[in-house]
C-alpha cells in the first residue's frame, strides 16, 4: 500500500498546496502523514507567537482531519517560524528520521521557487534529506536506508512557471476550501486589514486557474522531482 508524507513548512501550506490530493489519497484508503517543519508562530500581527503556535497546530488537526488524516501521523519538529536551513545538520537529520521511520513512496514538499524563504529553504531540505535518507550512512539518524521513489513539489505563494504534473481536484475542492476554514487565525477578520486571505473562496482561484488553463475544472500543479509512481 502507498504511504504518503506531505511536507509543509507551516501549517496550512498542506492544504494549499495538496489539500485536493491528500484527501483523495485518503479516500482511496493510503496512509497519510504530514511533517510540519515550524508552527507558524509568526504569521498574525494581532497574536503573540507564544500563543499563535499552539493555535495553529490545533487548526492543523482539525483541518487534515476534514481531509481524512489521523491525527497521530502529524509530526510537529518545532523549528522556529523564519528558521528553516537546509545548512543545519540537525535540521535535515530531523528530516531524514522522519522519511525512515514512514517510508513514504510519495513525498510532496514546497516548490524550490515559491515565494517564500521558509519554502524555497523547504524544498532544499526535503531534497538533501531525501537523499541522505536513502543511503546506510548516518545511522544516527535512526532506521535503515529508504529511497523515496516520488517527489512532488506543491505551489502555494508563487505559481509554477511550467508544472509537469496536474491533478485533478474537482471531486475534493470542497473538502479543501472546508479544511482551509479551519485556519481561522489566518483570515483577515483576524490578522487585520492588509494581511494576506485565503481561506473561503479564494481558496478556488488557483486550483480553477489550473482547471482552465489545462483540461477544466479544478486541478493541482506540482514539479516533479523524483518520479517512480504516483498513485492513482
Amino acid at each position: 500500500m502507498s504511504r504518503v508524507l506531505v511536507v509543509a513548512a507551516h501549517p496550512d501550506d498542506e492544504v494549499l498546496g495538496c489539500g485536493g490530493s491528500i484527501a483523495h489519497h485518503t479516500t482511496a484508503g493510503r496512509t497519510v502523514g504530514v511533517l510540519y517543519l515550524t508552527s507558524g508562530e509568526h504569521a498574525s500581527p494581532t497574536v503573540a507567537p507564544d500563543q499563535l503556535g499552539p493555535i495553529r497546530e490545533q487548526e492543523a488537526i482539525a483541518a487534515t482531519g476534514v481531509l481524512g488524516v489521523a491525527a497521530d501521523e502529524l509530526t510537529w519538529l518545532r523549528i522556529p517560524d523564519g528558521g528553516v536551513d537546509v545548512r543545519d545538520s540537525d535540521q535535515v537529520g530531523a528530516v531524514m528520521t522522519v522519511l525512515r521511520r514512514f517510508q513514504p513512496t510519495l513525498l510532496y514538499m514546497p516548490h524550490p521557487d515559491d515565494g517564500s524563504f521558509d519554502h524555497r529553504e523547504a524544498a532544499a531540505l526535503c531534497l538533501r534529506a531525501a537523499g541522505m535518507a536513502g543511503s546506510a550512512n548516518f545511522p544516527e539518524w535512526g532506521g535503515g536506508p529508504w529511497w523515496t521513489p516520488t517527489i512532488l513539489g506543491y505551489e502555494v505563494w508563487s505559481p509554477i512557471a511550467d508544472p509537469v504534473y496536474l491533478e485533478d481536484i474537482t471531486d475534493t475542492l470542497e473538502a479543501k476550501v472546508t479544511a482551509l476554514w479551519c485556519y481561522r487565525s489566518q483570515t483577515q477578520t483576524a490578522k487585520g486589514a492588509g494581511q494576506a486571505d485565503y481561506v473561503g473562496e479564494p481558496a478556488r482561484y488557483l486550483a480553477g486557474y489550473r482547471g482552465a488553463m489545462t483540461g477544466g475544472g479544478f486541478r493541482e500543479a506540482f514539479t516533479v522531482h523524483r518520479l517512480g509512481t504516483v498513485p492513482l
